[in-house]
């Protein structure tokens, strides 16, 4: 009966085809047939671990089963003759629970072989889709943040790079200067072409400035409405090299509204109030011109400032004393040590350029917040400039609340996600009546 049983569970797991061939339930392979299980039985063992092991506890079952029936039957030993009965009994529990503990680490063992499978599938190259995006994610980097193309040079950005995606190799920057970000601005050219083909009407502000290398420049943007939503959008920073004559600057302008196809769509051209750009713009170009009004307000309050004598000696006095304590070490840790003392914030002093009158509010404004550790600190110099006087105080407090209006309306005008052109009357009615209402303390202002 025990072979009988053995049988049957072997071939529980088989199909018999023929008298020479079998076929395996498990993986439906088929293959040669001896005659005896033992091909059968190494099927299983190499194919089929786990069922292989069921196999051999089946056989055990059937071995522990004998072991039970003979001890069942009546004794006529001694206790010294029924001491193989029970340790066989131990013996076979023990098999038992080895055989149960093998199937189990068996089983982990094709599970862990599985997840290791698919834990160890790593990339070893990044496909060219996710390279492209990486370059284009560091092409606006650059752009946003206005870093120079040699960046990805430098070994602390190559190693921080490296860290965050170990397959990712940065361009070169001579690759990205003559591939990428030719490539990424002509596809943001297509669209931007795109856009400006849908619109009929483009307003178009531009100016001339020079760069540190002392070279000038015409940068042209375009602002235009699509889809219920405002456009802005830099069109181009052409290099002027000649001289800044109506004449040339039109040409610059022509060629590059002929270059995006917006020449007959253009309303109005927004710029400063040169003589020259004018000319370009009404005498050569016969577009109509509307004048900054931000740059209005900027010379007006400049030309306010020059007017008056008191405030411009003030200024001076105020800009010798920022000097003072930016280039002096001395200085510097005094002030820190004053508002430390005077439980004062921290704060440094500020400096104005001439050619910007809210920097001089700005300048103001800082000197007027640090007025009492200022005033402490420069008692204790022995080489300090001029300080300011009581009178000079009150004086710069009415400048600064004179111009703050004006500071507030050039932002307000400075907006470029609404409308400004329809702000000027109101915003200009409002200035007119807030200088109005302030009355100075000095006579000077």
């Amino acid at each position: 009966m025990a072979s009988s049983k053995k049988r049957s569970a072997v071939w529980d797991y088989f199909k018999k085809d023929s008298v020479s061939a079998v076929t395996c339930e498990i993986c439906k392979k088929q293959f040669k047939f001896s005659g005896n299980t033992s091909n059968i039985r190494d099927h299983l063992r190499r194919k089929h671990p786990g069922y292989f092991e069921i196999d051999k506890l089946n056989k055990q079952d059937e071995f522990q089963q004998f072991g039970d029936r003979h001890n069942n039957e009546p004794s006529t030993s001694t206790q010294d003759q029924q001491l193989p009965s029970t340790l066989m009994q131990s013996q076979l529990q023990e098999q038992n629970s080895k055989s149960t503990s093998t199937i189990d680490s068996i089983n982990c063992k094709k599970r862990s072989r599985q997840m290791k499978l698919c834990v160890t599938n790593k990339k070893t190259e990044l496909s060219e889709i996710e390279n492209d995006q990486i370059d284009q994610s560091l092409i606006k980097m650059i752009v946003i943040d206005y870093q120079p193309l040699s960046i990805v040079e430098n070994p602390g950005f190559l190693e921080y790079s490296k860290k965050l995606q170990p397959l990712y190799k940065p361009p070169t920057r001579k690759l990205l200067s003559s591939k990428i970000l030719p490539n990424t601005y002509n596809q943001i050219c297509e669209k931007v072409k795109i856009l400006l083909a849908k619109v009929d009407h483009v307003a178009v502000t531009t100016d001339i400035w020079t760069s540190d290398s002392n070279k000038a420049y015409l940068t042209v943007t375009s602002h235009f409405s699509y889809d219920d939503f405002i456009h802005n959008a830099v069109l181009a920073t052409k290099e002027i090299p000649e001289a800044h004559t109506g004449v040339n600057i039109a040409s610059a302008l022509s060629e590059i509204f002929n270059v995006w196809e917006i020449d007959y769509k253009i309303i109005s051209i927004v710029s400063d109030n040169g003589a020259n750009i004018k000319n370009a713009i009404i005498g050569q170009l016969q577009k109509k011109h509307h004048p900054c009004i931000a740059h209005t307000l900027n010379l007006c309050v400049t030309d306010a400032l020059k007017s008056t004598e008191p405030v411009m000696r003030l200024i001076k006095k105020c800009r010798a004393l920022v000097a003072h304590f930016k280039h002096s070490t001395v200085a510097c840790e005094k002030l820190k040590s004053m508002q430390k003392q005077m439980l004062y914030p921290e704060l440094k002093v500020k400096q104005d350029v001439s050619t910007r009158w809210n920097s001089t509010l700005i300048m103001a404004e800082r000197l007027l917040a640090i007025k009492d550790p200022l005033s402490a600190a420069i008692t204790s110099l022995p080489r300090a400039p001029e300080f300011i006087t009581a009178t000079e105080w009150d004086l710069l407090i009415d400048v600064v609340s004179i111009l703050k209006p004006f500071e507030k309306i050039t932002i307000e005008l400075s907006g470029e996600k609404y409308i400004t052109m329809s702000l000027i009357i109101p915003l200009i009615r409002c200035l007119q009546h807030s200088l109005k209402s302030r009355i100075p303390k000095t006579t000077s202002a």
